[in-house]
């Protein structure tokens, strides 16, 4: 097994239940090559790994237990996402995002050439080799939507057939999966999970409703049912008989760092941490909490979630999924209307991963911003009414800049952009910006470029002033005056976290400034910090009904109750 963030290769034992050490590349190494991406065995026993961010392959020998590092396979791409090997021994790397592709490395040469022809080479998919005794097969998710079959002996192109591109995987997904040596598993746009045979391009229903929270993630067993996993379930489904059977995994879930926070008009809480297509509602009244599982079929995260009319709407990566959820009513997930959640959309134009999160604003639409796929640049602002389920998407209103952070009031949207794209991607543009948009002209009316690219992860709106912050400054964006000043200098950088910015009624604000809770007095210009957080404050400030602030200390949420406590100003802005 490969380590996230350690760049430790594993081996783990399941007889005696306990891992075995190995030796490991060099210190430095694995800290440049933080994440080991996959693994894959060859014929002669070889196990070879990629890395991330520098794209690496690397060999290990279990006999003599000596690991080898074979170089970056490409200059131009950060991950190298996919490998397989050949019968013949030759290991195929699937890279990208910027030039999908796959690139065969030759132990017998120790060299590297590249299969894929430059036509195919797609920006912002991932090439995913897989092997059998006839063909190697290049799989690439969308924009691509396409299936290469080569010679496993020759490597010559013998095909290119064309796959639906809204669930046949994206990013870190696996939706294609061979059935055996002449068919590769894929799923539909209506859902059904289909067969491609790979000599000839027929296709055949192979399971015809296997649901959506099924990850597109699919496994097969010794005997063809097919295993899909979620975040704290999974699905069985049968192809002789067409039966799905959902299940619950057998353990505690394990506990994980919050990522956000949001109130409802009732009092309960919402939240979700980082990793996991899943959320939790606290109740105060009883100091009761109540897991949820998988809202949507995507792998990824929920990057932030508001209450409005009764119900609860999130954004998610990957592919910027957005879903509604009705508390009062059965969990049922799904994408048809009785689902609950379901799944509304996958934001259109390029667009995945939510910084921005999801506020609401003018004509009671909700505004959402973006970053792209992975390999591209530029952003986008969607706007989207509740009502029609309509989408508007803006894309690029700061060229080649992604929509970090997004703040409301009745008339206008406040946005923060920075020069990052989507994974692997280089960014072109040097400056940050603060910028107003119209909705009503569908245009900017205001825009602040910074001359450096440290971005801003929040924004709040309170009685015609914006307020963010900088390094150590806080700053007020005056609208009527349209003019920008720092009105406080801490004594230390204080980013604040994604969505941690809130305005109280009573007009101050609350954020969370480095790593400890602050409330500050725009008509005192004063600023109060809580000692007794200090250090304990690391993501998803809210504020409750009764003006308690919640926060995520890592894995744990905590609550202070301030001296004068006040309750947010507005619900979802």
């Amino acid at each position: 097994m490969g380590s996230y963030n350690g760049g430790t290769l594993l081996c783990f034992d399941p007889r005696a239940k306990q891992f075995v050490p190995i030796p490991q590349l060099s210190t430095e190494f694995r800290h440049a090559e933080s994440i080991i991406t996959d693994i894959a065995q060859a014929p002669n026993g070889f196990i070879y790994y990629g890395t991330y961010p520098g794209g690496h392959l690397v060999r290990y020998d279990p006999d003599t237990r000596v690991s080898t590092d074979l170089g970056q396979v490409s200059q131009d791409e950060m991950y190298l996402r996919w490998l397989a090997v050949s019968p013949s021994g030759t290991v195929l790397c699937g890279m990208g995002p910027r030039h999908s592709r796959v690139i065969a490395y030759d132990p017998s040469t120790k060299s590297f050439h590249t299969l894929t022809p430059a036509a195919d080479q797609t920006p912002g998919a991932f090439s995913k080799p897989l092997v059998t005794a006839r063909f190697v097969v290049e799989a690439q998710h969308r924009p691509a939507g396409r299936v290469l079959v080569y010679d496993a002996a020759t490597f010559k192109l013998l095909h290119v057939f064309s796959v639906p591109q809204r669930n046949n995987g994206s990013g870190n997904q696996s939706a294609f999966i061979l059935l055996d040596q002449r068919h590769l598993l894929y799923q539909g746009n209506d859902q059904r999970l289909m067969s491609l045979n790979l000599e000839d391009g027929s296709r055949a229903v192979v399971f015809r409703s296997p649901g959506t929270a099924a990850n597109n993630r699919w496994y097969l067993d010794s005997r063809g049912n097919i295993l899909g996993l979620l975040v704290q379930s999974y699905v069985y489904l049968n192809p002789r008989t067409q039966k799905v059977t959902y299940a619950t995994i057998p353990l505690d879930h394990p506990a994980q760092e919050i990522r956000w926070l949001s109130a409802a008009p009732n009092g309960n809480i919402y939240g979700g941490p980082v990793l996991g297509q899943t959320f939790f509602s606290f109740n105060p009244s009883n100091r009761s909490l109540l897991s949820y599982d998988q809202v949507n079929d995507r792998t990824g995260e929920i990057y932030y979630g508001i209450a409005l009319k009764g119900r609860i709407y999130t954004i998610s990566y990957a592919e910027a999924g957005l879903s509604v959820f009705d508390p009062k009513k059965a969990w049922r997930p799904g994408e048809s209307i009785s689902s609950n959640p379901r799944a509304i959309a996958y934001l259109p134009d390029g667009q995945y991963r939510p910084e921005g999160g999801l506020h609401i604003g003018p004509g009671g639409n909700i505004y959402i911003g973006t970053q792209p796929d992975y390999g591209l640049l530029g952003g986008a602002l969607t706007v989207f009414n509740p009502s029609t389920e309509r989408l508007h998407v803006y894309r690029n209103i700061i060229p080649q800049e992604e929509i970090t952070a997004i703040a409301t009031d009745s008339r206008y949207i406040y946005c923060a952009s920075d020069v990052e794209g989507g994974g692997g991607s280089k960014p072109e543009a040097t400056q940050v910006h603060f910028f107003v948009w119209d909705p009503a002209s569908h245009a900017i009316v205001w825009d602040h470029a910074f001359p450096d690219a440290r971005g801003i992860n929040a924004l709040a709106v309170s009685n015609g002033h914006v307020y963010f912050v900088r390094d150590d400054q806080l700053m007020d964006f005056n609208l009527k005056a349209h003019s920008l000043v720092a009105v406080y200098h801490f004594d230390h950088a204080a980013s604040v976290p994604s969505e941690s910015l809130k305005i109280a009624r009573d007009g101050s604000i609350f954020g969370i400034f480095g790593n400890e809770v602050g409330r500050y007095s725009p008509a005192s210009g004063s600023m109060q910090l809580f000692p007794e957080t200090r250090g304990h404050a690391t993501s998803g400030l809210e504020l409750g009904t009764d003006g308690a602030v919640y926060f995520g200390n890592h894995t744990d949420m905590w609550i202070y109750m301030p001296d004068h406590p006040s309750p947010p100003a507005s619900f979802g802005q």
